[in-house]
């Protein structure tokens, strides 16, 4: 059973759910000066902030040894880091001068005649309240209960949410359940699909452009952070985005800047960040297609929704729901319906629950449904029977993976002997995304 709380125990989220007292913590971090002119000035860091003698300095010294932008502190989830801006003195950890360098807990950092010290602290948010809905999602099963409590404590903050799940497990619901509960719900609510862009317009789609900057500007567009200042930015898919665009929204996230394509003019942006993706972001971190950095600037709150298969719990609820939605009252579905629903493996999770009550409602007739040994169908059968040609390519697409991807899986693992090792070395991918896989499709192996 995937339990829906456990990436807050990831060292890369600032969030974590304390098993002992059940309440969730908060790491953040704060800036003093200990020693100097200004000794006793303090700033809680967010983001990032930047020391030096410049008034526009996120604080500003009376050191005259000290540098107009001196040293920039950025909280990230694996610590603070700490880097020099080409000052004039230097930056210096006790007797090292340093360039850069990540602080983990506490430290005291030599700038000029001025000692800071940077430190983390913990916050208390409290216990996390189950509840059966958050927005319009619903759950019956414990693991969505206390996934709901948990985003209802940190809707209000401005903190980004990152959600890992399957293709329909419901992140985009949750995402503007989140902006709609926070402090920006009255602004907008702008959505991005990474996946459903094209790369060469990826750009133009999340920062903007100016009238002739290439073939087809025919006029100046704001792009999406624009367009959603003030409020919240939905980054669908975030796992699509081009390795080259990485730096650039790193870039916003860090320093809340824009600059649309073919303008030189930087233009700050004041938006919340709610991602999501169904690929594994760690094992794309490894294999060198998303950048670490990107990713712990994301995995501020980092959270799992669990797949249908692993909360049946949830489905007479949500089966109900979708029959009630689409006006059919208080019909019920037949008992044998969902005996075979509850032994199918729903690799397209809800949305393909939903979209298999519609079509049971609409042609009054329930045989075109799954199998109910669970066996994914291949290609041209789904194809053929309408299961895939009833969907937009997208999702389509993604249903044909999950079910290779298992196919597969099983096969290699019957090759192998159980053998997850030999599996990895032979199939050409990282053990351990060898073993997430083998645990997220219940399946069984050894190393």
């Amino acid at each position: 059973m995937v339990n829906a709380t456990e990436p807050l125990q990831h060292p890369s989220a600032l969030l974590r759910l304390d098993r002992a007292t059940g309440t969730l913590k908060q790491r953040q971090f704060q800036v003093s000066v200990l020693s100097g002119p200004d000794a006793g000035t303090s700033k809680a860091l967010e983001g990032s902030l930047v020391v030096g003698s410049h008034q526009d300095a996120g604080i500003t010294l009376t050191d005259t040894t000290v540098s107009r932008y001196h040293v920039e502190f950025t909280a990230r989830p694996d610590g603070v880091r700490v880097k020099d801006l080409e000052s004039k003195n230097g930056t210096w950890l006790g007797p090292t001068r340093v360039t850069e360098v990540i602080v983990e807990a506490q430290a005291d950092i030599s700038v000029g005649k001025t000692t800071l010290r940077v430190k983390m602290v913990e916050a208390d948010l409290g216990v996390p309240q189950a509840q059966a809905s958050f927005g319009p999602a619903i759950g019956a099963s414990p693991a969505m209960k206390q996934l709901f409590g948990i985003l209802e404590k940190v809707s209000p903050s401005d903190s980004t949410v990152l959600l890992l799940g399957e293709t329909g497990t419901g992140k985009e619901v949750l995402a503007r359940a989140i902006h709609d509960r926070s402090t920006r719900g009255r602004k907008g609510f702008v959505v991005v699909d990474c996946g459903a862009v094209a790369p060469s317009l990826i750009e133009s789609e999340l920062f903007g452009h100016v009238r002739g900057s290439f073939t087809g500007a025919v006029s100046d567009r704001n792009g999406a952070f624009l367009e959603g200042d003030g409020g919240t930015i939905f980054l669908d898919e975030i796992g699509e985005l081009p390795l080259e665009l990485q730096p650039k929204l790193l870039r916003v996230l860090e320093a809340g800047t824009v600059r649309r394509v073919g303008e030189d003019k930087q233009r700050s942006v004041d938006v919340r960040i709610v991602a999501a993706t169904h690929r594994d972001l760690e094992a794309e971190v490894e294999a060198g297609r998303f950048r670490r950095d990107r990713y712990y600037r994301l995995a501020v709150v980092l959270v799992t929704v669990p797949p249908l298969r692993d909360r049946l719990d949830d489905l007479p609820l949500l089966a109900a729901h979708f029959v009630k939605t689409m006006g059919r009252g208080e019909f019920e579905l037949p008992h044998g319906l969902m005996a075979r629903f509850a032994a199918y493996h729903w690799p397209g999770n809800v949305r393909e629950l939903r979209n298999l009550v519609e079509r049971a409602l609409a042609n009054n007739d329930f045989e075109p449904l799954p199998t109910s040994d669970g066996a994914a169908p291949n290609a041209r059968a789904m194809l053929g029977g309408g299961e895939l040609t009833d969907l937009p390519f997208k999702e389509a697409k993604e249903r044909l993976v999950e079910s290779f991807t298992r196919d597969y899986l099983e096969a290699m693992l019957e090759k192998c002997n159980g053998n997850i090792s030999q599996l990895a070395r032979e199939a050409g991918i990282a053990r351990n995304y060898v073993h997430r896989l083998v645990t997220r499709y219940g399946l069984k192996g050894h190393d």
